[in-house]
């Protein structure tokens, strides 16, 4: 008699801090917010992202630096607008810069609480990465679609 089908899940790497607090995850918050920083709100006028300027559709992370942008100057509806996901990127970035700073030992309490739940943060990592990732191809679709209007699945640029 069988139980049923079983359902495969991954399991999480084996130093699951490393991806909220590792090397490559503090370079990336450093330079997000440092892109954000002097990046006007409103974007530069000139086209950035080369998958937008060879395909005519928005990439994955389109509109994500104007909507950090907007959100570190607390204009939050227009961060919204620019990409969803930037007002929550944005508390990651400042998350993870601002741990870097700290001192060894809450740096160290802070990765053994990540480390003691590990099934949790992989899942929160890996839901993280299919949502943005399902965002961004919902819009590249949305984008092809004719007479697209204006909104959030829509083209910012």
């Amino acid at each position: 008699m069988s139980a049923g089908p079983k359902i495969i899940v991954a399991r999480p790497p084996r130093r699951v801090a490393a991806l909220w607090l590792g090397p490559t995850s503090v370079a990336a918050a450093w330079l997000g917010l440092f892109l954000a920083v002097i990046s006007p709100p409103q974007g530069l006028g000139l086209p950035l992202c080369w998958v937008e300027s060879a395909t005519g559709i928005p990439c994955l992370g389109c509109g994500l630096t104007r909507s950090l942008s907007c959100g570190l100057r607390g204009h939050f509806l227009e961060s919204w607008h620019y990409h969803p996901l930037g007002l929550f990127i944005l508390g990651l970035f400042l998350f993870t810069a601002g741990q870097s700073l700290l001192s060894q030992r809450p740096r160290e309490r802070l990765r053994q609480f990540i480390e003691t739940r590990p099934v949790w943060f992989y899942r929160a990592y890996v839901g993280f990465v299919v949502v943005f990732v399902g965002f961004g191809l919902a819009r590249a679709l949305f984008s092809c679609l004719p007479g697209a209007g204006p909104g959030f699945l829509a083209h910012v640029g």
